[in-house]
């Protein structure tokens, strides 16, 4: 984009500027992939035009694996690289990274005597990853949906005896809705009624690489940038697990297999419960929820460590790191996990980041037999502790995520997991699904600190471009603050800056039931989409992470050629816009009551307010503990804060509120850190006090059967309705 100057101050912006192509060569002006003509992706004088990924139309997921078997393919966020060699014409192999004792190309396996037992047709009837001309069939048909489109159908040429498999069959995701982030193949023998889920395009290596660009536009993505990472799912026999680089810890490999030892005393284990040495029923059914873990077992000197693999950029700018995962202490534990990003020999604190991972709820139960258990085909009915945490890592709920900078192109940037104080033999780490986005090179700077909006007119931000946010505002790790900012967060965003088990709420207004009640609502953050801090508005909040850069500070230049200095802790958020110029200070419509509180406005600043902008009798959340305090005096409040004002329309003083969010009186009584209602779907332990202190139940799974109220379970607040 052509450099924007200011020529007016924020309150009536006007920017003038000239769009240049900000699209990747390989997408159309809405950022959708072209694809490739089949003839360029097979023998291409450019390498990188010969590694290829099958992009589904209808679905906009990849190719890859994932299903029966952990070989058998499915369709997901990112791709598995393919490599097609033509046989004649239309026709063409194709050979994906697995490698097994079937083999390595992709196709459907031959049906051997006995196999139609309805009980084995999973086995055969789909398509894999690891075969041969001489198991299975390989010839697969490719062809254009019309000349010039870009756009294929694929279809595999079934001779098997059972009829219900025979024929041309053609590769679809299934339109089916699915619980999990991944989805289904089906393979119908006329793709017709199945429209774009049908439909594929090439999209090359190449393609991933021209998508990396300082600037993206509002509407973008950032761009995958998975591919520079090697088994970035740890698949059952994936040939590149040597890559993830082991640290401190124990373990046993079949390097012919790609297979790990579950059994102690390793520490180290890639895998689902069984070994890959004897694949029977139980990796049939479960091959696809292979996960990497760090266990203790008993063995503290080689439970601590770390797994990191080293990964060459190819463009400065931000990177967004993330993965599956949860930390599980063992009773009396002070084990710690984090998710680590560092450069290697930077020593900017926006270079060298972390963050804890996502502490485990307790969905299920598990013992160190389990742990270590060699599972086989009499235990099908039985789901290992690996394979139910993998089950929970396809609902989305513990996502982990962190962006960190490159500043030069070429850099060796290490991501990983690392573990320290893991002393109880049941302390276990597991991780999956790494993914690195790139997030361009472009950053805009909130600072609380600053008096006036001038610092932000000076940046030459463009609403129609996204930036990295380098966001300076503090908060306490574990109590509520209030929030309000220029710019949207959708809650992906809030998520991965302020914790995956932040909590959002906006002001509601007067309790219907009782006057004195001021009531807020919780902001659902399940859709990950979805807008969940709009621009100008209030909200109070509660983060469960501390800030990303912990040390160093960021200069920003504008353009005057004055500096912002920003000193860690900040936090970096990636694609945010800024849509329209805010204005300093802002106050939402009063809300009336029928207290002595009169109307009450819910009232917010986007600059250091430096003179007494807070009147007398207003309500603000103190920053060290979080509670409601009532002010005697005016105050001056730093920016993106909020507070309420009573009695707007009067000057009489008022009489003390309570704050409720969704209906649950909230206070820092006790200590208590939090409020929830038992129609949570995480279980909770321990023993149940009343509010009076009394126990009422020996632990958190009977308190069901309580009568409805409020009761305290690990010093947090439960609602039996």
């Amino acid at each position: 984009m052509r450099k924007i100057r200011q020529l007016c101050r924020f309150c009536a912006l006007i920017l003038l500027f000239v769009p240049l192509q900000l699209f990747a060569q390989g997408q159309d002006n809405d950022f959708k992939w072209i694809g490739n003509d089949l003839s360029t992706v097979i023998g291409n004088s450019n390498a990188d035009m010969n590694v290829v990924y099958l992009y589904n139309v209808g679905t906009g997921k990849y190719l890859n694996v994932g299903s029966i078997w952990g070989t058998s393919i499915s369709a997901y966020e990112v791709g598995m690289q393919l490599h097609l060699t033509k046989q004649v014409t239309n026709t063409y192999h194709l050979e994906g990274v697995l490698a097994t004792d079937d083999g390595h190309m992709i196709g459907f396996p031959h049906v051997q005597p006995g196999d139609s037992d309805p009980d084995k047709q999973s086995s055969w009837d789909r398509v894999f990853c690891d075969r041969l001309t001489t198991n299975a069939y390989v010839d697969w048909t490719i062809e254009e949906t019309a000349s010039g489109s870009k756009t294929y159908t694929l279809y595999c040429k079934n001779d098997a005896t059972p009829a219900i498999v025979h024929g041309n069959r053609y590769l679809v995701v299934d339109p089916m809705v699915s619980g999990s982030n991944r989805l289904d193949i089906t393979y119908p023998t006329d793709p017709t009624t199945y429209g774009a889920n049908a439909q594929w395009k090439f999209i090359t290596l190449k393609d991933l690489k021209d998508a990396f660009k300082s600037q993206f536009a509002s509407t973008e993505s950032p761009a995958d940038a998975t591919f520079l990472l090697n088994d970035p799912d740890f698949m059952r026999s994936h040939k590149e697990i040597g890559k993830w680089v082991v640290s401190g810890l124990q373990e046993s490999m079949i390097p012919s297999k790609y297979a790990f030892n579950q059994e102690a005393p390793n520490t180290f284990y890639v895998g689902m419960g069984q070994m890959n040495n004897w694949p029977d029923k139980y990796t049939r059914s479960y091959g696809s929820y292979w996960i990497a873990s760090i266990r203790n077992l008993g063995n503290n000197a080689k439970a601590n460590g770390s797994v990191m693999q080293k990964v060459n950029v190819l463009k400065k700018g931000w990177y967004k790191v993330s993965c599956d995962g949860f930390y599980s202490p063992g009773a009396g534990s002070t084990m710690k996990a984090n998710l680590i990003a560092n450069v290697e020999g930077v020593t900017d604190g926006r270079s060298d980041v972390s963050t804890e991972l996502n502490v485990f709820g307790k969905e299920f139960n598990y013992t160190k037999e389990e742990l270590t258990k060699v599972y086989t085909a009499v235990d099908v009915a039985v789901e290992s502790p690996y394979i139910k945490a993998a089950k929970l890592f396809e609902t989305g709920r513990y996502n982990n995520s962190i962006l960190v900078y490159v500043p030069t192109n070429g850099d060796q940037l290490n991501v990983g997991i690392k573990v320290e104080g893991s002393d109880k033999e049941l302390d276990w780490t597991a991780f999956d699904n790494f993914q690195l986005k790139y997030c361009g090179d472009e950053d805009m700077v909130l600072d609380e600190m600053q008096t006036s909006l001038d610092y932000l007119t000076k940046q030459s931000l463009v609403p129609t471009n996204a930036y990295t946010l380098i966001l300076k505002r503090t908060f306490k790790v574990g109590v509520w603050s209030s929030i309000t900012l220029p710019v949207s967060l959708t809650a992906a965003q809030f998520k991965t800056a302020f914790g995956d088990q932040a909590k959002l709420a906006r002001l509601k207004g007067q309790d219907t039931a009782i006057p004195t009640r001021i009531d807020f609502e919780k902001v659902d953050l399940t859709n990950d989409r979805d807008i969940v801090i709009e621009p100008g508005k209030l909200y109070i909040m509660r983060t469960t992470r501390g800030a990303n850069v912990q040390t160093g500070s960021y200069t920003k230049i504008l353009n005057d050629g004055s500096q912002v200095v920003v000193q860690a802790p900040y936090y970096t958020i990636n694609n945010v816009v800024l849509p329209t110029a805010p204005v300093p200070i802002f106050r939402e419509n009063a809300k009336s009551t029928t207290t002595d509180a009169g109307d009450i406005q819910f009232c917010g600043t986007q600059i250091n307010q430096t003179t007494n902008v807070v009147p007398a009798r207003s309500y603000v959340l103190g920053a060290k503990d979080g509670k409601w305090y009532h002010t005697e005096n005016a105050l001056p409040v730093k920016g993106f804060r909020c507070w309420i004002a009573t009695n707007v329309n009067t000057s009489s003083p008022a009489k003390p509120l309570t704050f409720m969010i969704d209906g649950v009186a909230y206070d820092n009584v006790m200590g208590i850190e939090s409020i929830q209602s038992v129609k949570t779907k995480q279980p909770m332990h321990g023993p149940v006090y009343n509010l009076q202190g009394q126990c009422v139940a020996a632990d958190a799974s009977q308190i069901n059967t309580l009568p409805a109220g409020v009761y305290i379970v690990n010093r947090t607040k439960v609602v039996v309705k």
